[in-house]
């Protein structure tokens, strides 16, 4: 089994670019679909497919112009990201954002993709026990499961990005949202750099729920007891995330399913060498595996 088409998140070649740009540089790179980051507040993408910031608002962007500045830059929408409070304090709060991601998903349908994901709010402290998470992840389940639901007809896929902290942060999080969404098509978003720091044997995920995982993060973050931060996430090879036990995995279980790499705390000036690294490395890893 070859190495699948990588992506790239389009924060990953650095913040302050235009939209146009940053695809240039993604595509420059070698990668061949992205990751579509997105902001409320932000301008939309001109009909010459310009935009000052890297992350357009898509809302208020004609589809056709984002469509046309993506394509034409020779890449495709691998998934699209949901800007917008996420709050799950209450069912009433949580209401309220499987209102605004419908409106996400609808236009993720327009723009002629098939996967949504979101991120999911911090709870204030890594490792919390799930048992007193339980109604925090049973709102978010029932809001994933909700749009993929109403947008069964075009299989969408509603993807959750797990992270260091989160609500959803390690394996029995994941466990108990997947059991409690009965749509196949609500899963996660694989982060391997999060499950690296949550110290979580995070490919028994893709043994246990294969066809659940649209979409796999691939970072890696650092272990290192000198880090500045708890999250540190480093170029690919760099760090301590076990790919080759995900890519053994991935390969017993193939699906269809959308592969980003990102290398978050790279210094802007040493991006596009960091990416362009990691990408030759996982592509080399991935066919040595196995």
């Amino acid at each position: 089994m070859h190495a699948p088409p990588f992506g790239a998140v389009t924060h990953a070649v650095g913040h302050d670019l235009s939209f146009e740009a940053t695809l240039e540089l993604i595509k420059r790179i070698g990668f061949s679909s992205i990751l579509l980051l997105t902001q409320r507040d932000g301008a939309p993408v001109k009909t010459d497919g310009t935009c000052e910031s890297a992350f357009p608002d898509v809302l208020s962007s004609d589809p056709a112009n984002v469509l046309k500045a993506v394509r034409n830059a020779g890449l495709e929408i691998a998934a699209v990201h949901f800007a917008g409070e996420i709050d799950l304090s209450s069912d009433e709060a949580a209401d309220r954002f499987a209102e605004a991601l419908e409106q996400y998903a609808r236009r993720t349908i327009e723009l002629e993709c098939h996967c949504l994901t979101h991120a999911v709010p911090s709870c204030g402290e890594p490792r919390r026990p799930t048992e007193s998470k339980a109604d925090e992840i049973a709102r978010l389940a029932g809001c994933m499961n909700t749009i993929a639901d109403r947008f069964a007809e075009h299989e969408l896929k509603v993807a959750v990005d797990i992270h260091h902290t989160s609500w959803v942060e390690g394996l029995s999080d994941c466990r108990l949202l997947l059991d409690s969404m009965p749509n196949r098509n609500a899963g996660i978003l694989l982060n391997i750099g999060h499950l690296t720091t949550a110290e979580s044997y995070g490919w028994l995920l893709i043994d246990e729920y294969p066809d659940r995982i649209p979409v796999v993060g691939w970072k890696d973050h650092s272990l290192a007891k000198d880090r500045p931060r708890a999250m540190w996430s480093v170029e690919l090879g760099k760090g301590d995330s076990p790919f080759a036990l995900y890519i053994d995995r991935f390969k017993r279980h193939a699906a269809e399913r959308v592969h980003l790499i990102n290398c978050e705390h790279v210094p802007d000036e040493e991006r596009v060498d960091a990416l362009s690294r990691s990408l030759q490395y996982l592509r080399a890893l991935w066919e040595s595996v196995g």
